[in-house]
């Protein structure tokens, strides 16, 4: 019995995508499978590190560790209208503040770049101690990702800039936040495409079952803010990034790489799985 190690993150989307594995409802003869829920920043990180076969991770951290690791077409986190919210606690961004991030090498962390076009003072947390900061008033702006996005406004604070919007609008993409990479030496690319896919399709023909279980897991337990981030992040491309999700991380990863000048887009990706 092969036993591969998978590392996600505790979100509704990853949860939601991945439970019918996890619980063992959907599986492969002769493969056993460990899960281990992190941070998305921790996940950047253990990639880079090689610590996982299959692993979630921002799609800004794919150049450190592409060399090990191929990227599937299923499972990932993409699409419009779904990206970071630059928050403060004011109504007012003031680029010479620290900004919160939610990790370095986070996706939420190269848009905020994409936006603010100069060096920003930072400091890094995980997600969910970054809002306990912004909502206790120990800094006064920052980088919300996940559930928060949906319950910011009640909580007093306020939208700066939408960093997705503000992607979309200038390069014509879907906003690339997360991807599923497999390790390329265990050549099990394309098995774990096929059994992502078969959890998918379990967890919306067993939607209450896959859902009491991302409610386990996730950082706000109310049953609407679940529902909604499930119905936003998990979308068309969760089972299949297709041409264009595929060109979106290419731009993204090219973008990382040399941010200035703007780039275009190009007929020959880097990103090539």
């Amino acid at each position: 019995m092969q036993v591969v190690q998978i590392g996600i993150s505790p979100c509704p989307n990853d949860v939601f995508i991945f439970g019918a594995l996890m619980l063992g409802k959907v599986g492969c003869e002769g493969l056993q499978f460990r899960f281990d829920l992190q941070d998305v920043e921790t996940l950047n990180q253990a990639a880079q590190q090689a610590v996982f076969d299959v692993v979630k991770i921002s799609c800004a951290a794919y150049p450190f560790c592409q060399e090990q690791y191929t990227i599937l077409p299923a499972g990932g986190a993409l699409g419009r209208g779904v990206g970071p919210l630059l928050l403060s606690t004011d109504g007012q961004w003031q680029p010479e503040r620290v900004t919160l991030v939610p990790g370095e090498h986070t996706t939420a962390n190269l848009l905020l770049d994409f936006y603010a076009k100069r060096p920003l003072p930072k400091i890094y947390l995980p997600f969910d101690r970054l809002y306990n900061a912004l909502c206790r008033g120990e800094a006064t702006q920052g980088v919300v990702i996940h559930e928060k996005r949906f319950t910011y406004a009640r909580d007093g604070l306020h939208l700066i800039q939408d960093l997705g919007a503000y992607w979309e609008q200038h390069t014509g993409y879907p906003i690339p936040l997360g991807t599923i990479l497999a390790r390329r030496s265990l050549n099990l690319a394309s098995t774990f495409t096929d059994l992502i896919r078969a959890s998918l399709r379990y967890a919306y023909a067993h939607y209450e079952e896959i859902f009491d279980l991302c409610k386990q897991h996730a950082q706000d337990l109310e049953d609407e803010v679940i529902a909604s981030h499930i119905q936003l992040y998990v979308n068309d491309y969760s089972d299949d990034l297709g041409e264009e999700g595929m060109k979106a991380i290419d731009y993204l990863v090219r973008y990382q790489k040399a941010p200035s000048p703007p780039i275009a887009p190009s007929e020959k990706p880097e990103v090539k799985g």
